[in-house]
């Protein structure tokens, strides 16, 4: 079974004696990242491992938290998953110091990233400044129709309602995570109760619209009808929300912490002329919902 290590920069883990790691931001696990994995684990002489950064980086928005990156994770065939917390010092830290300070003595032998891999203080380290301390395997990138397949290729899919699209690229559903939270109740009122979704990290949320999907409560999937927007009908909100019909639950399921998964778009946000024209429309919604789940 898998283990995931948690480590800072001044309490690493026991060294490994011949570890091979593959590195790299990771976000989505997407295929291109799943090459990755499958390559450590492949050719690894000892245990095969993937560091992870306990938050990104870069600036948002993201397709994947941590926890999101292990749970993807833990499908391949590695040994083990490194998570280093970020803090203050580690974006400091030039390609070299990143290399003595936390591959080396985590016992790396071979490390295994992407042709465009970059690292340390500015980007400035290449899989060429590795090759001066470990064997080194450069995984060439994965293309599909001739596009890369990149975090930023899927992030220009979802910011189009293109879910599908997003799904060939990551090799399964595009998801995002939350508690339940205690809405407006105004879905209920039209005949539709959602189960409104807390983001507590700064997902990128696909094109304002109405998707075909699934909620996982306690793991177990089920159909929905997912709303991302901010309500033009019923009083326009500040901020895009995700609100989700459950279909064939009543339930209740409120401080839940569940898993969207977006699976197919059905229609844009509509600013209708009455609420009576949105209810009409929703049972429309419901039916084209369940022609894409079934």
């Amino acid at each position: 079974m898998m283990e995931t290590l948690r480590f800072t920069l001044s309490s690493l883990p026991e060294k490994e004696e011949n570890l091979s790691l593959a590195l790299g931001n990771f976000d989505g696990c997407h295929k291109g990242h799943q090459r990755l994995f499958v390559e450590t684990s492949l050719h690894a002489k000892g245990v095969a491992a993937a560091l992870f950064f306990s938050s990104p980086f870069q600036k948002g928005p993201y397709l994947s938290n941590v926890e999101d990156k292990v749970r993807y994770a833990l499908v391949s065939r590695l040994d083990r998953l490194y998570v280093l917390e970020n803090e203050a010092s580690l974006f400091e830290l030039t390609p070299e110091e990143f290399i003595q300070k936390v591959l080396l003595p985590l016992g790396t032998k071979r490390v295994v990233v992407g042709e465009d891999f970059r690292f340390g203080k500015g980007g400035l380290g290449t899989p060429k400044t590795l090759e001066d301390y470990f064997d080194v395997d450069i995984v060439p990138l994965l293309y599909q129709e001739e596009r890369k397949v990149s975090s930023s290729s899927i992030k220009e899919f979802l910011s189009l309602g293109q879910v599908g699209k997003a799904r060939e690229y990551l090799g399964r559903s595009y998801e995002i995570s939350g508690k339940v939270v205690t809405g407006l109740h105004n879905g209920e009122k039209l005949g539709y109760p959602t189960a409104n979704i807390g983001l507590s990290f700064d997902y990128l949320l696909p094109r304002p619209g109405v998707y075909a999907g699934f909620i996982y409560i306690g793991g177990i999937a089920h159909k929905a009808m997912i709303n991302v927007g901010d309500n033009p009908t019923i009083g326009k909100l500040d901020h895009p929300i995700v609100e989700v019909h459950i279909l064939d639950y009543d339930e209740d399921c409120y401080g839940r912490f569940v898993y969207v998964g977006f699976l197919a778009y059905i229609r844009e946000e509509i600013k209708f002329a009455s609420l009576e024209e949105l209810k009409k429309q929703l049972r429309v919604d419901e039916i084209n919902v369940r022609k894409a789940l079934s």
